[in-house]
Formats: structure tokens, C-alpha cells, sequence
């Protein structure tokens, strides 16, 4: 197995499979496989006893710029050449997007020797390819009464992100799944994409239904499941982290020239944001398609500094003790917010003392929110500092600070921040819930830890209520 998958179908040697036959054909279209590529095509296409084949469902997720149209464009061949007479099936994003990437593999076909097995047709009404024995691919809008009728033994679906409950229940549930009710062993349904975001909620439950089964093999026996993400402690802007996961790194891809993309080398009109860079090319779930500060960037200062005494200290717990963030908040000399990461780190057990040993050294003000798993924190903190020694806020306190951080950084653009990956990678998966008359940064809805950025605006609301009213701040911290 290729080694930089974070979760991946482990291969049964015991079956035959088709992965060969296709790598075959991807050569024949001049591709040279990949290493990923190789595991799963040998472990998505392999046969029981019986000649069936075993998984019904394949779900990829790799990050952009990893080949997932040269890694599904030779299985659509393979198929329609293995069961003759058989109909093949491609959407995407939108009909067109389909149509595209669909005509790109005639093209490729028409260039190879395979071109006297395949008819290309690019009509306007349809895109697609027909074999002498009757086979027959096509690119289809997802839209469920475009293959209603329809009787495929394979379906591929990319960019599954973009495909919601209603979406995925008529192009799916309603639409492919019946299609393909009379093919048993040799129907499959392959989705293709790259991570989503809180809209993503189908492909959320897929990834989950996914990692579920690698964890636990033998669980989920038809269904077969292959991710490759930047891991949740990595720097998304650590070159030699960004090389050992994205498995085209070396092969077609190299990392300055994907990193020229977001560090301001590529032409502008090649550049991507920082929530894109995440999502499409760290394969990492962020929180929407438009982040809810779409400027972070711009409002860094890596030399903010201020002395201790003169900043409110906050802290946050993430979902599962995933990780912990300890945040410092001031205001300068002109009032205006300044923010920066004291540490941060996967899971929770340094967070007690570090802080403790912070609450010694008298900062303005000291506290947190009282939710989520930082309550466990904060109950263990007033054991050893007492009842008096932390301020906590109740729900309507959260939302006006929640409520106060969010129009500093987007609205009014005052908020300063020390450019820290994990301010920026907390800010890429925030999204705001209301409850009855209060907004707040919502825990549970986010695709990722924000503890960083809930911590952040804690302290910017202790600082700015702190029992000291004619406290006056300086920056040399």
C-alpha cells in the first residue's frame, strides 16, 4: 500500500483483481501509473469466488493536483471492455464540467493505440465514447432524471463536496441506486473528490462511513475507502509535511510549484486563498466555500508583542480533546485589538500547568468559556488556584464576544493577529450559529478545531471587562 494515505482499504491478496488490466490501459493513454493509484485500483476492483466484484461503493478523496482523472478515466475503459454491451456513467460539479473532463479522455483515447476500440461522440446533445461490442460511456448532468432508465455498471461521481442532502438523495438514492438494482457483482459507484465543507453533509457521512470501515475492517464489506489529508497537527505551509501526504508530490507534481499558489510567486490570477489552499489542495475539511473572514491575511502582524501583565489570557479545549489553544489579547495604544498565540498543541494534558504557571506571572485578566470540554479544564484550574482565580462567561457573555471579535476582523478590519497557521487554520473552519437572540462561534457545526479563535475572542471580551478601568496598555511584550 502507498504509504501516505491516512486511511485506506487494506488489499486482500487472496482475491484476483482487476488493478493490472487497467494500469494497462492508463499506459496505453501514456499515463504511468502512480503508487496510489496502483492500491486502489488493485483493491476497489477485486473479485470474490465468484468472479463479483466485492466493493459496491469506492470513495477517493485526495487532494487537488493528485491525478483522479487519470486515475478514473482507465477504470471507465477497463468496464465498458469487460462486460460488452454494458453502459458507463460520468458526472461532476455540473453537466459541463463533466462534458469536459469526459471529452479530455477521447481525446487522449483518439491519440493512443486504444483509438480502434473506443468511437469518440461530442455532439451537443451528448459526450461520450462507444466500443464495436455495444459498450457505451457517457457524461451526464447530476440531475436524477438524466439516468433514470438507465442500466450502468459503473458510475463515477467527482467533487462529491458540492452535493448536499437533497442533491445526493435524487442523484443517488433516487436515481443510480435503482438504475443499478439488477447488476449485482458487477454494479459499482465511485465518488471522487476532494474534502468538503459544512455544506458537504452527504460526503460527510460517506468520510465517516469510510473511516469507520478502515478502522474496523470487515464492518463495511462493500464498501471500499481511500484518504489522503494533510494530518490535523501538520503546517499546512510546511513543505516537507505537504511532500509526505500529497500523493502526486514526486511523481507529477512538484512542491514549489504548488506552493507558488499561496505564496505569492504564481501570477494573481493563479493565487488561491488560504481557505482553498486547506480545502483543495490539503484535502482538510473547512467550514464553508466562502471562510467567514475572507481578509484573515491581511490583518497579520508577526511582531505584535506586550508585556504579561498587560493582556487577557484565554484558553479552549477542542471537540475531543483534539487539541488546546492558549491565547494572549490586548489592545495598543490607539484601542485597537491585537491577538496572538501563546501555545497550541494536540491534545490537552500540558494546557493545566502551562497555565497555571501563566497565572503567576499576573496577567490583566485570566478566564475562559465555560463550555464544551474546556469546563473540565476550568474546574481543575479553580482546584488549584481557587474560585476567584478565573473569570468564566455564560452563553449571552460568548456571543457578545464571539459577536465582538467577528465584526473587529471582518467588518471593521481593526483586529491585528500574529499570522499564526493556528489562528488561520481555526478561522478557515469557523461558522456562527444563532440561539434564539445570541450568535455564537458554533463547536459542534465546525469541520475542524477552533479552539484558537474561540479562545482569541474570549480574551478580547475579559480584557475589555476587566476590574481595572484605568489600566492603560503598552506593547512590549
Amino acid at each position: 500500500m502507498w504509504s501516505g494515505f491516512t486511511y485506506a482499504t487494506q488489499r486482500d491478496q487472496s482475491r484476483p483483481t482487476r488493478g493490472a488490466k487497467i494500469a494497462e490501459l492508463a499506459r496505453a493513454l501514456g499515463w504511468e501509473p502512480m503508487p496510489w493509484q496502483q492500491h486502489v485500483w488493485d483493491v476497489a476492483t477485486e473479485l470474490d469466488e465468484r468472479g463479483n466484484y466485492v466493493y459496491e461503493k469506492v470513495f477517493v478523496t485526495v487532494p487537488r493536483q493528485s491525478g483522479k482523472t487519470t486515475l478514473f478515466g482507465p477504470v471507465e475503459l477497463q468496464r465498458a471492455v469487460e462486460f460488452p454491451g454494458s453502459k458507463v456513467y460520468f458526472t461532476a460539479q455540473t453537466g459541463d464540467d463533466a462534458r469536459t473532463l469526459l471529452k479530455n479522455l477521447i481525446s487522449r483515447v483518439e491519440a493512443s493505440p486504444l483509438s480502434r476500440f473506443f468511437d469518440g461522440k461530442r455532439s451537443a446533445a451528448q459526450t461520450g465514447m462507444v466500443t464495436p461490442r455495444g459498450s457505451e460511456i457517457w457524461a451526464f448532468p447530476p440531475k436524477p432524471e438524466k439516468i433514470h432508465g438507465k442500466t450502468p455498471v459503473l458510475v463515477g461521481i467527482d467533487e462529491i463536496w458540492t452535493l448536499d442532502d437533497v442533491q445526493s438523495k435524487g442523484l443517488i438514492t433516487d436515481g443510480i441506486e435503482p438504475a443499478q438494482r439488477t447488476l449485482y457483482g458487477k454494479r459499482q459507484i465511485w465518488y471522487l473528490s476532494t474534502a468538503g465543507t459544512a455544506e458537504s453533509t452527504f460526503m460527510k457521512r460517506q468520510v465517516e462511513r469510510g473511516r469507520r470501515s478502515v478502522d474496523q475492517p470487515g464492518s463495511d464489506p462493500k464498501f471500499a475507502y481511500f484518504e489522503a489529508s494533510l494530518p490535523e497537527d501538520a503546517d499546512p505551509y510546511d513543505r516537507e509535511a505537504f511532500a509526505r501526504f500529497h500523493p502526486a508530490v514526486g511523481y507529477t507534481q512538484d512542491v514549489d510549484d504548488l506552493f507558488a499558489l499561496v505564496d505569492g510567486s504564481a501570477p494573481p490570477e493563479e493565487q488561491v486563498d488560504h481557505s482553498t489552499w486547506l480545502r483543495a489542495y490539503c484535502n482538510r475539511w473547512t467550514e464553508s466555500r466562502e471562510v467567514l473572514i475572507p481578509d484573515w491575511d491581511d490583518l497579520a502582524d508577526p511582531e505584535l508583542t506586550a508585556r504579561w501583565a498587560d493582556v487577557a489570557i484565554s484558553w479552549e479545549v477542542a471537540h475531543d480533546n483534539q487539541m488546546g489553544a492558549i491565547l494572549a489579547t490586548w489592545r495598543n495604544d490607539d484601542g485597537t485589538a491585537c491577538t496572538r498565540v501563546v501555545h497550541a498543541a494536540p491534545g490537552t494534558q500540558w494546557m493545566e500547568d502551562l497555565l497555571v504557571r501563566i497565572y503567576e506571572l499576573e496577567p490583566a485578566a485570566f478566564g475562559a468559556d465555560d463550555g464544551g470540554p474546556t469546563r473540565r479544564l476550568n474546574d481543575r484550574l479553580r482546584l488549584r488556584l481557587g474560585d476567584d482565580a478565573i473569570t468564566t462567561l455564560g452563553m449571552k457573555d460568548f456571543g457578545v464576544a464571539c459577536e465582538t471579535w467577528l465584526t473587529a476582523a471582518r467588518d471593521e478590519k481593526t483586529l491585528l493577529q500574529d499570522g499564526s497557521t493556528t489562528l488561520a487554520n481555526g478561522v478557515a473552519f469557523l461558522v456562527m450559529k444563532r440561539s434564539g437572540e445570541i450568535s455564537r462561534f458554533s463547536r459542534a457545526d465546525a469541520a475542524g478545531p477552533v479552539a484558537a479563535p474561540v479562545a482569541s475572542a474570549v480574551a478580547l471580551w475579559l480584557y475589555d471587562h476587566r476590574d481595572a478601568p484605568s489600566w492603560t496598555p503598552t506593547t512590549s511584550y
